[in-house]
């Protein structure tokens, strides 16, 4: 695909030049939920050095180049795959330990 193609330059331009989480999401078609852990598999990157808590602004025209290329939505794609893949392992296997009662066995005696 071209980088410089029409379609792509059409498809972000109802965005502002700051896009937030919500707007990114929005325009990769996922869910808001997914946007944090696509920044800390290094495939999202906000502008400037915003602090924990903050409002993350992400750029238009980096966010377009990166949507023209295929191997990066691979890599977005995979990371969402891996991310909830790990989580329902993770809930499988608590959901296993926990016995038919759902709570593990307590190692203390009742107080009397």
């Amino acid at each position: 695909m071209n980088p410089d193609s029409p379609l792509r330059i059409q498809a972000l331009e109802k965005f502002a030049v700051f896009m937030t989480k919500e707007k990114v999401a929005e325009a990769l078609g996922i869910g808001t939920h997914n946007i944090p852990l696509l920044m800390r598999a290094g495939l999202l990157k906000p502008l400037g050095h915003p602090q924990r808590y903050c409002v993350k602004k992400f750029s238009r025209e980096t966010l377009a180049r990166q949507i023209a290329d295929e191997t990066w939505l691979d890599k977005v794609a995979a990371a969402i795959h891996r991310h909830w893949r790990i989580q329902n392992a993770r809930k499988r296997a608590r959901q296993g330990a926990g016995g038919a009662g759902g709570n593990p066995p307590s190692n203390q005696s009742p107080a009397r």
